[in-house]
């Protein structure tokens, strides 16, 4: 089979919160038990949705990771989701970038690998794929909580348009709760207005982010550490002052390894003097790939290394990982689509990094 093929296969499955995450597993164990791979599919006792591990070899050198999932249909679509439409070169259908393009790459890849002479060598690979990546980020959760050992180096096939990503930043979400003491707006009480206590601490947070930008980052198209105040909720009346205020905040930053304890540090600081509490609902460090592969990637694709904007299942755990992917990024958006031509380079790109790394 080529690579459009079995992207044709793969995108006809609905996974959109991976409602046909069974099905399309059933269909990679079909795809790859006759070569060979050794199949291990974990459910989550929670959910019931499962993550299929595939080995081949007896060391696992490399891996290549995706999730099954996509998002919803977006209004717009003027072809049926669900069934891969060629037009131009181009193969539109619902995650044909997002990312099921990348797993029909890296199927297509791993049946046409040398696996006997692979076999010999006495190495091996590993395929990883995953449920819920857009809900939250399930599968790769369930992996890491079991203590998952990825092998040393791993491709995450992300859309990428073909640029080596070697780098994301980390997320760093709270939610603030704010206490104050309810009374007319005639008589406030000094300090427990808690709209005005959640007022003074953004102040101090905002001048904070002032000294983040300090530290520049060249790789990001937003080349510092970022901080959004995203939702803010507080009070019931024009003429009461508040007894509670909420604030989401997040941060996205460059280098956790130099800035994330700064950030707990000033915030810790910055609350101290207020009566307020918080939760941390999303912490997931950056990423960057310093190796020595990521010139090897660069030749490959005849682009320059690049740092991505969104988050990846790569955050979540330590390898020499590189997000590399077929183009143009369309993810989630209406006629989702990527290119004949690159999804085929993709697929000859992962074969060739699997003889690098298991010949």
């Amino acid at each position: 089979m080529t690579p459009k093929e079995i992207l044709k296969d793969l995108v006809a499955f609905n996974t959109i919160k991976d409602a046909e995450n069974h099905e399309i597993m059933n269909y990679i164990e079909r795809f790859l038990k006759p070569f060979g791979f050794d199949i291990d599919r974990r459910t989550n006792p929670g959910n019931g949705k499962e993550v299929l591990i595939a080995d081949f070899g007896q060391k696992q050198v490399m891996g290549f990771l995706g999730h099954t999932d996509t998002v919803d249909i977006t209004e717009g679509w003027t072809s049926d989701p669900f069934v891969l439409t060629e037009r131009d070169g181009k193969l539109y259908g619902l995650g044909a970038c997002d990312m099921k393009g990348g797993i029909a790459a890296s199927l297509w890849a791993a049946v046409n690998a040398p696996l006997e002479k692979i076999g010999e060598a006495g190495k091996g690979f590993r395929l990883y794929y995953t449920y819920d990546e857009e809900i939250m980020f399930g599968g790769i959760h369930d992996l890491v909580d079991g203590k998952e050992q990825f092998p040393p180096h791993m491709i995450i096939a992300e859309p990428s348009d073909l640029k080596p990503t070697i780098g994301s930043k980390g997320i760093l979400e709270y939610i603030f709760t704010f206490r104050g003491k309810t009374t007319h707006s005639s008589m406030p009480i000094e300090g427990k207005s808690s709209n005005k206590n959640a007022v003074r601490f953004l102040d101090r947070m905002m001048d904070f982010e002032d000294t983040l930008k300090e530290s520049r980052y060249p790789l990001f198209a937003v080349p510092h550490t970022t901080m959004n105040i995203g939702i803010i909720e507080g009070g019931t009346a024009i003429n009461k002052v508040p007894a509670k205020t909420t604030v989401y905040l997040d941060f996205r930053i460059c280098d956790s390894r130099k800035e994330y304890a700064k950030i707990r540090a000033f915030t810790d600081e910055a609350l101290r003097e207020f009566d307020a509490d918080y939760e941390i609902i999303n912490d997931v460090p950056s990423l960057m790939n310093e190796g020595s592969r990521v010139a090897w990637y660069e030749e490959m694709t005849g682009k320059r290394r690049q740092a991505g904007t969104g988050i990846t299942e790569a955050s979540f755990f330590e390898s020499d990982s590189i997000i590399l992917g077929p183009g143009p990024d369309t993810a989630h958006q209406f006629n989702e689509y990527i290119t004949e031509k690159s999804l085929q380079r993709a697929a000859e790109i992962y074969l060739a990094a699997i003889k690098k790394e298991c010949l």
